[in-house]
């Protein structure tokens, strides 16, 4: 969907954009572990379990350690005659503090805290046994000091970021692409932030930790409202367009409101608005399911973004949020809460890979590998000097070893898994291809290999024969139908859901498609030209019989005194004029056509030798015949009929004729004076016409008797086609 905006259609080249997008991550990072590695540090961490701050973690560097002990319950803080006792708001997350009067406790907290760890001097911790921990705390962070975690999330945020960048670079000024990359850059930021407050000690500077919460509650309103936005208008427009400036007001507004506290909601100052926001997100699901019914690929959208969103969404309600609400201890901890929404953008990666969410290829998917690789040397090569201090040659040397080891063989294993892969490669389909276009004799035989050729190879849903001129091959509807010219250009086919609809096609698809059909035109062209060499010289061959045989059997009819003699070359001139005349054609006859022929001729000769013909036929229309066929035919009834004739000196000829299951039925009855069947002995004309009917036509002959009255019949079954 185009944005409602104009801006400059510049384009942007994928490299470019992932390598401003990681020096941005790099320039916030060194930010970011700028500011923590300012704060006091006393190698302590504290975690809240039970009502109760609790004693989580004790570095071995730090300066109360073997004082300390590991789930030893801190109570207070004491400097000089300054007592201040440490409740539990003191290590929740900032954003979970629901009045106006408890925030403003925590940030008065901040305040004394801030004074004594920053005075230079020890201080007590107390705990619930009365114990007095003396601590000095370091005035500053050294980097190998900053918690593990504190790297682990920096990953983990990257995914988001990196997953909008690139979507917009692939999609720019498209409100859909738009309203992700303003959600992934405000998640990244916002958790960032959180990165910062998760990992303090135990305060951080006041105005300080002011800033960082409501820069983090206002990135936090920016991600909803872009997430929004994108179920309001992807992948069906749902919302009119005022609703996108007033979803921006909206969250403008609940942003500084949440920053100068000028109105106190009740129940929660900061989670109540996102209660009304989760209902409304989900109906926006709801109408877009509704209004997608009969379009698989937006149905398809619409499903993973179900699956992407709503349901990390809701678990986080339901986790987190409605303990929080109703005052009891959250059933997960705030690092899960982040991981849970992070996983949105996980679900929407194996989208654009299983099916191409916003339209993406998985060019971006290698792209984000590289980085991956990259930053897993970096990382190693760091972990090694710091925890391990190796040299730096060594520690780059291992980090490769380690990198090559741990990285490739889960890079292939994605590639292979993640990515959709064909079932059947190219190559392995050429075999098949060239034995479908090998024995094709003609264009029409040659595009009806071609249909069934591109159904063999893309088993679609649906494939039908569209009258439109085309020269390429096109992708349309997001990938979910492809629609492939024909080998005469004169009409194409459309393929629906690849796969029966298990995959999108792909540019992939759109290229071997392509090179497919130019193999088989340049195969369907040679065999024409092939064709009508054969043509040409079999025409030529055919007039000089015609010319020379022809103008000999004439003669001989006008010369011959028996009439019965000269009935025989009249026969034997029709059958070389009609050599002749169906030598030349190459494509299947009509049927209808030729029995009318075969009607008229018999008629005339029954007429000759006085007797009455009875002719019946069935439905013949649609059924066609190659000229082969209507030659040997001819042959077998024109032979059956002489010796009706000749030698049974019948009254009456029956023939019957019709289709039954795409074969043809032909019986040819007549009385008259004959020997019965068993007396026969297989002349030359029975042989013939049996060699020619199985052998040729691959059909069957069968010689009848009837005693009631007397009659004897010939009947043959021969396959046809249709069309």
């Amino acid at each position: 969907m185009k944005a409602f905006w104009q801006l400059p259609n510049v384009k942007f080249p994928p490299a470019d954009t992932l390598l401003l997008t990681v020096l941005f991550i790099a320039v916030v990072e060194i930010a970011m572990v700028y500011f923590k590695l300012q704060q006091p540090w006393t190698g302590i961490q504290l975690s809240v379990e039970a009502g109760h701050l609790v004693v989580m973690a004790v570095d071995a560097q730090s300066p109360a350690a073997g004082n300390i002990a590991i789930n030893d319950i801190v109570v207070g803080i004491a400097q000089h005659e300054q007592i201040i006792s440490l409740p539990t708001l003191l290590k929740i997350e900032p954003l979970s503090i629901g009045t106006h009067a408890d925030f403003k406790r925590f940030m008065h907290l901040q305040t004394q805290l801030d004074t004594i760890l920053r005075s230079g001097k020890p201080f007590l911790l107390l705990t619930d046994l009365g114990k007095k921990i003396p601590v000095l705390p370091q005035p500053d962070t050294r980097l190998s000091n900053i918690p593990t975690i504190f790297w682990w999330l920096l990953l983990a945020n990257s995914i988001g970021l990196l997953l909008g960048v690139i979507v917009w670079t692939y999609k720019p000024y498209t409100l859909e692409a738009t309203a992700l990359l303003l959600a992934s850059i405000s998640y990244f930021c916002a958790n960032t932030l959180f990165r910062l407050l998760i990992t303090r000690e135990f305060h951080l500077p006041p105005d300080l930790m002011a800033g960082l919460i409501s820069l983090e509650g206002g990135f936090f309103y920016l991600f909803m409202g872009s997430i929004l936005t994108i179920l309001c208008y992807y992948p069906n427009r749902i919302a009119p367009s005022w609703v996108l400036p007033v979803t921006a007001l909206t969250m403008l507004f609940l942003s500084i409101n949440y920053h100068l506290q000028w109105l106190e909601l009740p129940v929660h100052d900061y989670i109540l608005p996102i209660i009304p926001l989760m209902l409304y997100a989900t109906w926006l699901f709801y109408r877009q399911w509704q209004i997608s019914a009969g379009n698989p690929i937006n149905r398809t959208t619409v499903l993973v973004l179900q699956l992407s969103t709503l349901l990390p969404a809701w678990l986080v309600m339901l986790l987190y949020v409605t303990p929080i609400i109703l005052g009891a201890p959250t059933l997960i901890g705030d690092i899960a809460n982040r991981l849970l929404v992070i996983s949105m953008f996980v679900g929407w990666a194996i989208g654009i890979l299983r099916f191409r969410l916003f339209d993406m290829e998985y060019w971006w998917f290698k792209s984000l590998l590289w980085i991956i690789g990259g930053s897993l040397v970096i990382v190693l090569d760091l972990l090694l000097m710091g925890a391990f201090q190796a040299s730096t040659q060594y520690a780059l040397g291992l980090a490769v070893i380690m990198a090559g080891f741990l990285y490739f063989p889960l890079r292939q294993w994605l590639l292979g898994k993640i990515i959709p892969s064909e079932r059947q490669q190219l190559q392995d389909f050429l075999p098949t291809f060239s034995a479908g276009m090998a024995d094709a004799t003609s264009k029409e035989i040659f595009e009806a290999r071609w249909q069934t050729l591109l159904h063999q190879r893309f088993n679609p849903l649906h494939l039908e024969r569209v009258e439109i001129n085309m020269t390429r091959t096109l992708l349309s509807d997001n990938g979910l139908h492809l629609t492939v010219p024909s080998l005469s250009n004169r009409h194409a086919y459309r393929l629906s859901g690849k796969w029966q609809a298990t995959r999108l096609f792909n540019q992939t698809d759109v290229q071997h498609t392509e090179s497919l059909l130019m193999i088989a035109r340049m195969a369907s062209n040679a065999s024409e030209t092939r064709l009508q060499a054969i043509t040409a010289e079999r025409r030529r061959i055919m007039h000089d019989l015609h010319d020379s045989v022809g103008a000999q059997l004439l003669t001989l009819m006008h010369k011959l005194p028996n009439p019965e003699h000269r009935q025989a070359a009249q026969m034997a001139l029709t059958t070389l004029r009609e050599t002749v005349r169906l030598s030349q054609k190459t494509c299947p006859l009509k049927l209808v056509e030729h029995a009318a022929d075969w009607r008229a001729e018999i008629a005339e000769r029954a007429d000759a030798a006085g007797v009455e013909l009875v002719w019946q036929q069935g439905e013949l229309n649609g059924y066609r015949l190659t000229p082969k066929q209507v030659l040997e035919l001819s042959q077998v009834i024109r032979e059956a009929v002489s010796n009706a004739l000749k030698h049974a000196a019948p009254n009456h000829l029956e023939i019957w004729l019709k289709v039954v299951d795409d074969l043809l039925h032909l019986r040819i009855s007549n009385d008259g004076t004959f020997r019965p069947l068993a007396e026969w002995q297989q002349g030359t004309g029975i042989h013939s016409m049996q060699h020619r009917v199985t052998t040729t036509l691959q059909g069957s002959l069968r010689l009848l008797e009837q005693t009631t009255p007397p009659q004897i019949s010939v009947l043959l079954t021969i396959p046809l086609n249709t069309g």
